[in-house]
């Protein structure tokens, strides 16, 4: 399944390409400093991206375990319900198909 492409998402995915490009041309130019800047905000982007992600399973986990010790897993409907409300379609279907 093939998900549609929000227009933002274009043009996010465009101002990082057209940011790395620039990038590598301020190597190539050797403006070795304003390249490695761009590389380090990018690093500590990803890195409050990961840490966000990283949150949000933490606390998915600590929803179970006390869900668990409760002597209770989810019904059908709160899971379905659950699933349904994440809007990252990757996220999703790595829930759907656990081994992808």
């Amino acid at each position: 399944m093939i998900d549609a492409v929000q227009p933002a998402d274009l043009r996010t995915r465009l101002v990082e390409v057209t940011a790395e490009r620039d990038a590598l041309r301020d190597q190539l130019d050797g403006e070795l400093p304003r390249a490695t800047r761009w590389l380090q905000r990018k690093v500590w982007r990803q890195a409050a991206a990961l840490d966000a992600l990283n949150r949000r399973v933490v606390s998915q986990r600590f929803v179970l375990r006390t869900l668990g010790e409760l002597g209770r897993s989810l019904t059908a409907v709160e899971y379905r319900t659950a699933r349904d409300r994440i809007a990252d379609a990757d996220l999703r279907r790595r829930i759907d198909e656990p081994d992808a």
